[in-house]
């Protein structure tokens, strides 16, 4: 497995949740693509979505029973899921005892794939925005029926890093240039940072080096999920950064009502790589900046939060390797 750390209290898993098999039309078994993430890979945790329309029962209780065979408490966690594939966005679904389409009513449209999800135990992810905004509807644009099922959002995926789905202009004009990432939480999408390989060829782990990063106590599938339910997590193109950020000792991804409160940023990296600046995201624009040339980062300061205000942050390697928090949102709700 990865070298493990801790920091602001709990430790971090890396790993990636938004992957093929031979199902539909990647490489390797799921018995092969969870081994090899396992033991070649190194991952921590790992998860197959195969895309919607090719799966059926038989095939989804493939997915879950190799699923299960390589869950192994405190050595590497597997979850299962579907991929919705459809023209107007793709979705990762995960954790969920049954799956759905996008060729089949009612499930053939966003809205109808957001109130599926109301009535089931699953979290949910927006895969590669703006790769499916052809028709101009992808995601509804975030502006309809909303869901707390979802979780997260891509800021990388496969090769594809932060340039591509983060550092672009979403999908909405004179907003100051907010990228998806902003434009969702705007919208009270209440999501993390996340981020996929994506990987087709039977090689996860070793396809790209970046990670998503969950921070929790102990390396099972039930202590994975509930963070990723707490948005407890982050996206690093670094495979062994480690990340917290706290506003009033609440960890990423908390809700924290208005007021004035502390804010402490922390990151390491297990190979001990230079940090070169810290930044704070307010409400999607850069609020302030630290720059600094040290292998560790421990930053404090105090910050002044209003109701609908969300913050998070940015940490830059020598190398310009990122990592990007889940958000803290302010909320009196």
């Amino acid at each position: 497995m990865a070298q493990r750390q801790s920091i602001g209290g709990y430790r971090v898993f890396y790993g990636t949740l938004h992957n093929h098999s031979n199902v539909i039309e990647g490489l390797g078994t799921p018995q092969e693509c969870y081994y090899y993430a396992k033991t070649i890979g190194r991952l921590d945790f790992f998860g197959i979505t195969d895309h919607d329309f090719g799966i059926d029962t038989v095939k989804w209780i493939t997915i879950k029973e190799a699923a299960e065979k390589f869950n192994r408490d405190g050595v590497f966690a597997t979850f299962w899921g579907f991929e919705w594939s459809s023209d107007v966005g793709h979705v990762a679904v995960i954790n969920s005892n049954d799956f759905c389409s996008c060729q089949a009513i009612p499930t053939d449209t966003f809205s109808g794939l957001v109130n599926w999800l109301q009535g089931r135990e699953c979290v949910a992810f927006f895969n590669h925005p703006g790769r499916e905004d052809g028709a101009g509807n992808e995601f509804d644009h975030f502006a309809g029926i909303r869901s707390d099922k979802f979780v997260g959002i891509e800021l990388w995926n496969g090769r594809n890093d932060f340039s591509r789905y983060y550092y672009n202009d979403g999908y909405y004009a004179n907003d100051g240039n907010k990228s998806f990432y902003s434009e969702a939480i705007d919208r009270r999408w209440r999501i993390g940072a996340s981020g996929s390989e994506d990987n087709h060829r039977g090689d996860p782990g070793n396809y790209t080096q970046k990670r998503l990063a969950i921070l929790t106590d102990t390396l099972t599938r039930t202590a994975l999920y509930d963070a990723l339910k707490e948005r407890r997590f982050y996206s690093t193109l670094d495979k062994n950064l480690a990340l917290s950020f706290k506003i009033d000792g609440k960890e990423m991804g908390s809700i924290v009502s208005s007021g004035r409160y502390p804010l402490q940023i922390l990151a390491t990296d297990a190979t001990d790589e230079l940090f070169t600046m810290v930044q704070i995201y307010k409400n999607g624009s850069m609020f302030k900046v630290w720059h600094t040339i040290d292998n560790v980062i421990n930053i404090t300061d105090t910050l002044t939060a209003s109701e609908g205000d969300f913050y998070y942050v940015k940490v830059t390697q020598e190398d310009g390797n990122e990592a990007i928090s889940s958000p803290l949102f302010i909320s009196d709700k």
